[in-house]
């Protein structure tokens, strides 16, 4: 007998969830519309993990993408690379950072785990840069 999943029912939109992560939050640069999409988006405990450290709530993690969009040029964002894709409440999405002229800088992916239908922690795995 198989028992259903705890992070996201069967039917759930992971592609939608996860672009809405990197377009709704990772590229928004406005802070309160920023914070009114990590409050729909994420859990009030979640947690991005990244090489840089881990960030835990909605602040923190608001704190990191402002961190995020110092470091680059304002027209680079993230844009999707491929389909979103889950099962259990696990779930990733590849991704790449740059500019319309060159849409991918920086490259790699984010594996999610869903708790209750909401984002509850995000792991980027940055591809390593081949020279």
């Amino acid at each position: 007998m198989m028992t259903p999943a705890i992070g996201a029912p069967a039917d759930f939109d992971y592609n939608q969830l996860l672009s809405d992560h990197l377009e709704q939050v990772f590229n928004e640069r406005n802070l309160d519309l920023r914070l009114v999409a990590l409050r729909r988006l994420y859990n009030d405990d979640a947690a991005v993990i990244d090489p840089d450290g881990t960030s835990i709530g909605h602040r923190a993690i608001s704190q990191l993408v402002d961190e995020l969009h110092k470091r680059f040029p304002d027209y680079f964002s993230f844009r999707v690379a491929g389909p979103g894709v889950g099962l259990g409440g696990v779930c990733y999405i590849p991704w790449g950072l740059g500019s319309l002229d060159n849409p991918t800088v920086v490259s790699g992916v984010d594996v999610v785990h869903i708790r209750a239908g909401r984002i509850q922690s995000v792991y980027v795995l940055i591809d390593p840069v081949v020279l």
